[in-house]
C-alpha cells in the first residue's frame, strides 16, 4: 500500500471527494444488478417451464405417493426455487461486494410488478371472484410460471378463493426474499468458510430430511383395506364426486390430486346403466327413477340401496337478484309455467329464465318427483338445459342472466365443489339451506344419498367389503366429511 501526502488541503479535497464516488458506485450496482436479477427471474420462469411444462402436475402424480409425500415434494421444491435465487444473491456479493441493502433495491422492481399484476386482478370484476387459477389471473400466473407445480399441488388442498390468492401473492416474494437472503449470507459469512458452513447446515439437513422422508413414504408399503388395483369399480352421481375422491384416499391412501384424476363418475343415470351393465360394481346415487327400475327389472338385476346420508336439493339465483327466497309453490308455479315474472314474487319485472337439468340426471328426478309432485313442467328451449350441475351453475353466475335466472343443485356441490361467488341460495318456506336445517330436517326438500349395489353381490367381493365399510362408524365419518349429513333412519331396500 502506498501512501503520499501532498498537502493537508489537497488531501481534504480527495477525502470529500471518496464518498461521491462511492454513492455513485451504489446506484450503478443497484440498476446493474436490477436489471441481473430481471435476466436472472425470466431465466428461473424459463428453467422451470422446461422442467415442469409438460407435467406440471409431478408433485403428486404417483399413486403411490400420499398427502404427507405431496407437502413435503411441495417444501422441497420451494427450497429448490429459494436456493436457486439465493445463489445469485450470493454470487452478486461476492463478485462486485453488493451489500443486502442494495439487493433490497435491486429486486424491489420485479417483486412490485408482480405485486401489481396480483393487485390489479384481485380488485377486478372478474378476478375479484373467480377462483384461482381462472383465466381471469392468467398474467399473473404466468409471471409467476415458475410456481406451476405448486399451483397445480396445492388446489387440493387449499381454497381457491381469496386463501389460495393471498397464498400464491407470498408465494411469489420467494425469488426476491431468497436473493435478498442470499446477499446477507454471503455478508455475514465475512469471507469465513467454517461460518458459512455453519449459516448453510440448517438448509442442508432441512433439505436432505424433507427428501429422504419423502422417499421413504413413498417406498413403504400403506396399510390400506385396498390398494389402487384392487379396489371396487364406483360410479354415481356428480354431487357424489367429492365423497368418491375422499373414499378412495382413505381406503388406498393415494394423495387427492390422484383421487381426484382416478375417480370420474358419470352422473346418476348413466351410473345406474352401468351397475345394471355390469360395468360398475358400486354407486353412489339418488334413488332410481322409474325408467331406471324398469330396465334393471328387464335385465334381471335385483337394486340393492343402502342410505348413507342426505343433501339438501337448493335453488340458486344470480348474487344480484333482489328475490332472497320462496315458496314450495312458487317453484312449482314457475316450472310448470304459471309464473313468468320476478315482479309476481315481489322482485324486479323481469322475465324469469328457468334453467333445468336433462332427463334422468339426479337433480332433474328429484325436482320431478320431490318438488313439482307428479305436476308437468314446462318444456325449456334447449339453451336452458345445460350439460351437467357445472353448467347449470355457471349459467346462472353468468353476468347476463343477473336478473332472470333460476337454477337449481345439491348443496354440497353448489356450495363446495362448484363454488360460485355469484350465484346465492334462495330460503324455500322461510329456511334457509344449511347442514344444521338439513340434519334438522327443517328444510324442505333434502335427498338421500345411496350406496347401490346388485342383490347378488358376494359380501366378500372388494364392492362388499367397501359397502361393509360405508355402514361402519369410519364410513359415517367419511360420510360427512364428503359433504352429507350422516344417517338417514332408513334400512338397505332391495329393488
Amino acid at each position: 500500500m502506498r501512501l503520499v501526502v501532498k498537502g493537508e488541503k489537497h488531501i481534504e479535497s480527495e477525502v470529500n471527494l471518496k464518498p461521491d464516488r462511492k454513492d455513485h458506485r451504489g446506484i450503478g450496482f443497484v440498476l446493474q444488478w436490477g436489471f441481473l436479477f430481471g435476466v436472472m427471474y425470466l431465466l428461473g420462469i424459463l428453467i422451470a417451464g422446461f422442467l415442469t411444462g409438460s407435467e406440471p402436475e409431478l408433485l403428486y402424480r404417483s399413486l403411490k405417493r400420499g398427502d404427507a409425500g405431496v407437502g413435503l415434494l411441495m417444501l422441497l421444491y420451494s427450497l429448490a426455487i429459494a436456493c436457486l435465487f439465493g445463489l445469485y444473491g450470493y454470487a452478486s456479493a461476492r463478485r462486485d461486494g453488493v451489500r443486502a441493502g442494495r439487493q433490497v433495491l435491486a429486486v424491489l422492481p420485479v417483486t412490485l410488478l408482480g405485486t401489481v399484476i396480483w393487485t390489479l386482478t384481485f380488485t377486478g370484476r372478474t378476478g375479484s371472484v373467480a377462483e384461482f387459477p381462472d383465466m381471469s389471473w392468467l398474467p399473473f400466473t404466468l409471471f409467476t410460471y415458475w410456481a406451476t407445480p405448486l399451483y397445480e399441488a396445492s388446489r387440493f388442498y387449499v381454497d381457491q378463493g381469496t386463501p389460495m390468492k393471498v397464498a400464491a401473492l407470498v408465494l411469489s416474494l420467494l425469488p426476491g426474499v431468497s436473493a435478498v437472503l442470499g446477499t446477507w449470507l454471503h455478508q455475514a459469512a465475512a469471507g469465513n468458510p467454517r461460518r458459512l458452513r455453519r449459516l448453510l447446515l440448517p438448509l442442508a439437513v432441512l433439505s436432505v430430511l424433507t427428501g429422504g422422508v419423502a422417499l421413504t413414504l413413498e417406498l413403504l408399503p400403506k396399510q390400506r383395506p385396498f390398494t389402487p388395483q384392487s379396489y371396487p369399480r364406483v360410479d354415481g352421481a356428480t354431487a357424489a364426486l367429492p365423497f368418491g375422491r375422499l373414499m378412495l384416499g382413505e381406503l388406498t391412501g393415494v394423495n387427492r390430486g390422484m383421487a381426484y384424476e382416478s375417480v370420474h363418475f358419470n352422473t346418476t343415470h348413466e351410473a345406474y346403466l352401468n351397475l345394471i351393465e355390469r360395468e360398475a360394481d358400486l354407486i353412489l346415487v339418488a334413488g332410481p327413477s322409474n325408467e331406471e327400475r324398469q330396465q334393471a327389472a328387464a335385465a334381471g338385476v335385483e337394486l340393492r340401496l343402502t342410505p348413507l346420508g342426505r343433501d339438501a336439493f337448493i335453488f340458486l339465483v344470480h348474487r344480484e337478484n333482489g328475490v332472497d327466497g320462496v315458496k314450495a309453490g312458487d317453484l312449482r308455479r314457475i316450472y310448470s309455467g304459471e309464473v313468468t315474472n320476478w315482479k309476481e314474487l315481489g322482485g324486479a319485472d323481469e322475465p324469469i329464465t328457468a334453467f333445468q337439468r336433462e332427463a334422468n340426471s339426479g337433480s332433474q328426478t328429484y325436482m320431478e318427483k320431490n318438488v313439482m309432485k307428479g305436476l308437468g313442467m314446462a318444456e325449456p328451449p334447449m339453451d336452458r338445459k345445460p350439460s351437467g350441475m357445472g353448467g347449470l351453475i355457471e349459467a346462472v353466475a353468468d353476468y347476463r342472466n343477473a336478473r332472470n335466472a333460476l337454477g337449481y343443485s345439491f348443496y354440497y356441490y353448489a356450495s363446495e365443489m362448484n363454488r360460485s361467488e355469484n350465484v346465492k341460495f334462495l330460503a324455500v318456506d322461510g329456511v334457509q339451506p344449511s347442514r344444521d336445517n338439513i340434519r334438522s330436517g327443517a328444510y324442505p326438500y333434502t335427498a338421500v344419498l345411496y350406496a347401490v349395489t346388485r342383490g347378488d353381490e358376494p359380501a366378500d367381493s372388494p364392492a362388499g367389503r367397501l359397502l361393509q365399510w360405508l355402514q361402519s362408524e369410519a364410513g359415517a365419518q367419511a360420510v360427512e366429511r364428503g359433504g352429507f349429513v350422516p344417517g338417514t333412519g332408513t334400512a338397505a331396500v332391495e329393488e
